[in-house]
């Protein structure tokens, strides 16, 4: 009997580790995890399997795994997780495998695992050109032209780090809850910091996403909206129609662990 492939990917964020794991092609489930740079591999590797066997996945049958990071001090933590967990190497997406993504930044050293996982799966799933909304702690858009290149991004604080920062720097404007909201002004402190910051968000979206277009000569490109806020921020747009991609990130991981099978090389 041929052994079923189980790939895990983990894109490693600043609040969060987004999980996805493969069976064959298909996911069989996604889960976050708190990012916690106090924690050892040991520590790592308890809340894993005690995920894995939640989700009634378990810790044997891996045959590969993939990692994006935007926290290094995370990165080699993690590694060793995997490897001491569920028995495998983990690849962890940097300048030295293979995306098929060509990048026009001018330090491709620069750009997140994330965005680059994130331009990898949109090129491969929607029509082009395409712009990626990323809510999460930071809140980014990613600009693919119509051949799929990365142009760039843009890069604001989040929702939750607006919030947190205003209750921190002022007396009477306390951190609020983070729900879907689409009031653009409000007549009490909750509805006036809600507007100011989700709705604010998601009209920011809107605006650099129609100059972008403009800048570039494009009437129209497709929007896809991923990361743990994009549900809320998705309730309060009403210029587009984003496309919500739950696991846009993880999609692109597995993508970027296949082309790297055959051997790993800078492309």
């Amino acid at each position: 009997m041929t052994k079923e492939k189980m790939l895990f990917t983990a894109d490693i964020g600043n609040t969060t580790i987004t999980i996805v794991v493969y069976r064959e092609d298909e996911p069989l489930f996604l889960a976050r995890i708190n990012s916690d740079r106090r924690k050892t591999s040991d520590q790592y590797a308890y809340d894993l399997k005690q995920l894995l066997e939640a989700k009634k996945c378990g810790t044997e049958g891996f045959t590969g795994a993939v990692l994006s990071s935007v926290v290094p001090e995370l990165s080699p933590v993690l590694k060793a997780t995997i490897k001491d967990l569920l028995g495998t190497e983990a690849l962890m997406v940097d300048l030295g495998v293979k995306t098929k993504l060509d990048i026009k930044c001018v330090n491709r050293g620069e750009l997140g695992a994330d965005l680059v996982a994130g331009a990898v799966s949109a090129k491969v799933k929607y029509p082009l050109p395409c712009l990626i909304w990323d809510l999460g702690t930071a809140t980014k858009i990613s600009v693919l032209d119509e051949n799929g290149a990365y142009l760039g991004c843009t890069i604001s604080a989040g929702i939750k780090m607006c919030i947190e920062h205003l209750g921190s720097g002022t007396s009477l404007l306390n951190p609020i809850e983070i729900k879907a909201y689409n009031k653009p002004f409000g007549n009490v402190t909750f509805d006036s910091i809600a507007s100011g910051t989700i709705v604010g968000t998601a009209v920011m979206l809107e605006g650099l996403s129609e100059r972008i277009m403009q800048s570039l000569g494009y009437e129209s490109m497709c929007i896809v909206i991923t990361g743990g806020l994009a549900p809320i921020i998705a309730n309060s747009v009403e210029k587009y129609q984003p496309i919500y991609d739950k696991s846009l990130i993880n999609d692109g991981l597995k993508l970027i662990y296949e082309y790297n099978q055959g051997g790993i090389k800078n492309e």
